[in-house]
């Protein structure tokens, strides 16, 4: 099947128009009264697969959901972004703890990369809202989406994997009653400036530091030292972002210190390096550009825990001088 899909399920579900995905656990019943469908989802991670959707690199989907009962701790459901390889591979955005969320998948269910964006207050028993996610892929490899919730843009961003998408209705120990699903091509996305790299990858190739030595306590590797003066070229401006790094652990997590990363999302080049203060866990990247999206990596040079991401930053002007 292909776009355009436009379905309100008024006289039952369509056959052959979607099918479970993921672990599976999805009851899907037409609703004759409300001419909507009742999805109700285990406590895995299921979705249910839009078949009547070709999988493609720039197209919109839309749903126009219910919750209408959660049997887990929090509301959660949303988008999952199928790739139509294994199992579960592909792109997981979600609301889950009134929080939009991202995560990869690979085709055998392992999840990596879980990040909080926008906020979601309204997700409780009894909302209702239309939901559509547009999704383009670059020239370069990299794909843009926008998230909208009843017409009003909530999230957006960029992010690398993969190369197209089926788009499905993703749940989890919920009942969902879905009213209409809608979707088509092109998305409304406009196309994606190239990424200008300005030849600082080749000077980032030149003076990488050694793996093993970067990973040291306070490690500063002199060759680092060339590329300061052109990132602080590039990346000046009155802006900041700041942020702590913390250890779980009990009663409450434990602020610590590890070296932090901060990259042009666009490019990848690192733009700033610091570590987080040992008794505060805060971290600050002073003076940066408002112009760039940012990401920001905390690296455990201990290797007791994987490295923590945060993406789809924006700075923020400063208004105090750093302490």
């Amino acid at each position: 099947m292909a776009y355009p899909l436009d379905e309100s399920f008024d006289a039952g579900i369509p056959a052959g128009f979607a099918s479970n995905g993921g672990a599976g656990g999805i009851t899907a019943t037409w609703n004759e009264g409300a001419q909507a469908v009742d999805l109700v989802f285990t406590h895995a991670q299921n979705f249910w697969r839009i078949d009547a959707a070709e999988v493609a690199q720039d197209f919109w989907f839309e749903i126009d959901a219910e919750v209408m009962a959660v049997t887990y701790s929090s509301t959660c459901f949303g988008f999952w972004l199928w790739t139509g390889s294994g199992t579960y591979e592909g792109h997981r955005l979600t609301v889950w703890a009134h929080q939009w969320h991202h995560s990869f998948w690979d085709a055998h269910g392992n999840q990596s990369e879980l990040i909080a964006h926008a906020p979601a207050p309204w997700a409780a028993t009894g909302a209702r809202r239309t939901l559509r996610i547009d999704v383009k892929r670059g020239v370069d490899g990299v794909w843009q989406y926008r998230v909208s919730e009843n017409g009003n843009v909530v999230w957006e961003g960029y992010k690398r994997h993969y190369a197209s998408f089926r788009p499905s209705i993703y749940g989890f120990d919920l009942t969902l009653r879905v009213h209409r699903v809608a979707g088509g091509m092109p998305s409304a996305l406009p196309d994606a400036p190239p990424a200008h790299y300005r030849a600082l990858p080749a000077i980032v190739g030149r003076t990488q530091p050694i793996p093993d030595l970067a990973a040291l306590l306070r490690f500063s590797h002199r060759a680092f030292h060339r590329l300061a003066g052109t990132r602080n070229h590039y990346y000046a401006g009155g802006h900041h972002i700041t942020g702590t790094v913390k250890e779980k652990d009990l009663p409450e997590d434990r602020p610590v210190s590890r070296r932090v990363l901060l990259f042009d999302e666009r490019t990848y080049a690192v733009v700033r390096e610091t570590w987080s203060d040992a008794v505060t866990g805060v971290y600050r990247f002073d003076r940066i550009s408002e112009v760039p999206r940012y990401v920001v990596i905390a690296y455990d040079h201990k290797h007791n825990f994987r490295a923590v991401i945060a993406d789809n930053l924006r700075a923020e002007p400063m208004t105090e001088a750093p302490v």
